[in-house]
């Protein structure tokens, strides 16, 4: 049986937690790309597999005690919306929790696309440099 995209999203998500980095790459389209608002600390494009684990790598660095509850996915077609909380603290301990929606597009089988909507991307700013 195979895999539906949201059960390879949930698969990837269980790689992050479990810190099983390689299975997390299995799932990336060699053309993968995530595009980061410009307010933050890892903002920009990241390009290929690599560069999207160096960006979990600068998300993971930049925040402490980082949860990520997903508490709904929807699979249209070949995209999947997660929607979530994204939960932490800054290096100095000042704790954050919003609302977060991340839709994740899908070629030849694998995520080629992530596009992630925080709802407050100015206060993790801020955050990131207190």
């Amino acid at each position: 049986m195979t895999q539906s995209n949201k059960d390879k999203v949930q698969a990837m998500f269980d790689a992050m937690a479990a810190g099983d980095f390689e299975l997390m790459k299995s799932y990336l389209h060699a053309e993968v790309f995530v595009t980061e608002a410009d307010c933050l600390p890892y903002a920009g494009v990241h390009r290929g597999p690599d560069g999207y684990m160096r960006l979990v790598d600068k998300v993971l660095s930049t925040w402490d005690d980082l949860q990520l509850s997903v508490s709904a996915m929807a699979e249209v077609g070949d995209m999947v919306m997660v929607i979530s909380e994204f939960a932490g603290k800054n290096k100095t301990g000042v704790p954050f929790n919003m609302p977060m929606t991340e839709v994740f597009h899908f070629k030849d089988g694998k995520i080629s696309e992530v596009r992630p909507y925080y709802f407050d991307t100015h206060k993790l700013a801020e955050l990131s440099i207190q």
